[in-house]
C-alpha cells in the first residue's frame, strides 16, 4: 500500500510563501521503494517532481480554496491524494501587526523566519487568535453574547501594539532553548511589553454587528465600558 501525505498550513495569505511538505508519505513493507513523488499545488496547475527533498515551496496569486495533490509512485501505478488549504487576500486576513513593526525592535529578526516561509504572517495571525481568545476569557462579547471576531475590532490602533509584542514574545520563546539564554530574556521582556500594551488598550468595536463603531469603548484597565 502507498500512503501519500502532506503537511501544509491551514490559511495562507496571497503571495506569501508556504511549504507543501510530502515527506511523511510512506509505504508498507511489501511495496517497492518510492521512485517518484510529485506535487500539484492547485487543481489548474501541473505536477512538479519533488522526489529528492519531498517538499515544494509555493506562493499563490489568487485567493480561494486550493486543492493540492500529492502523487507517490513505486514500481506500479501511482497513488494520489488531495488536500486543501485556504488562500486569503491581505484585506480579508485583516491582521493587526506586520513584520516591519518587528524590525523596529529587532533588526535581524527576519533571519529567524522558519524554512518554507518568507514572513511572520502566520505568527501575526496566531497573535490575533490569542487576542480574541483573551477577550473571550474576559467575557468581552458582542451584544448577543457571542465571541468577538477580527472584524468586530473596528479601531485596530488599540490592538496594534498588543499584537506586535505578542508576536515578538512568541518568536523569542520559540528560539529559546534554555531558561537563562538571551532569547528567554527577550521573550520575558516582550511578554511584559505585551501585558503593558494590553492593559493600556481601550477597545472600540462593533458590538451589534451593524457596521458602526460603538459610542463607548471597553477599558482594559478598569474592565468597564466608558464613553469616548
Amino acid at each position: 500500500m502507498i500512503f501519500p501525505s502532506l503537511e501544509l498550513e491551514g490559511i495562507v495569505q496571497v503571495f506569501d510563501r508556504t511549504r507543501l511538505n510530502a515527506s511523511k508519505s510512506f509505504i508498507t513493507p511489501d511495496e517497492a521503494i518510492i521512485s517518484l513523488i510529485r506535487i500539484k499545488p492547485e487543481a489548474s496547475g501541473t505536477f512538479i517532481t519533488v522526489t529528492s527533498n519531498k517538499y515544494l515551496d509555493w506562493e499563490y496569486a489568487t485567493d480561494g480554496i486550493k486543492v493540492v495533490t500529492v502523487e507517490v509512485t513505486t514500481d506500479g501505478v501511482a497513488v494520489t491524494k488531495d488536500f486543501t488549504l485556504t488562500i486569503i487576500t491581505k484585506e480579508n486576513d485583516n491582521l493587526w501587526s506586520e513584520d516591519a513593526s518587528l524590525v523596529d525592535h529587532e533588526d535581524d529578526i527576519t533571519k529567524y523566519i522558519r524554512s518554507g516561509r518568507n514572513s511572520y504572517l502566520d505568527k501575526h495571525r496566531m497573535a490575533q487568535e490569542r487576542i480574541l481568545a483573551y477577550l473571550d476569557e474576559r467575557r468581552i462579547w458582542d451584544s448577543n453574547g457571542d465571541r468577538l471576531t477580527k472584524s468586530s475590532i473596528t479601531d485596530i490602533q488599540e490592538v496594534k501594539e498588543w499584537s506586535k509584542f505578542e508576536v515578538l514574545s512568541m518568536i523569542m520563546t520559540s528560539l529559546s532553548n534554555a531558561v537563562d539564554d538571551i532569547f528567554s530574556s527577550r521573550a520575558e521582556k516582550y511578554t511584559e511589553l505585551r501585558n503593558q500594551a494590553r492593559n493600556r488598550a481601550a477597545l472600540r468595536f462593533d458590538s451589534d454587528n451593524d457596521g458602526e463603531t460603538d459610542a463607548v469603548a471597553y477599558d482594559m484597565i478598569s474592565h468597564s465600558m466608558v464613553r469616548r
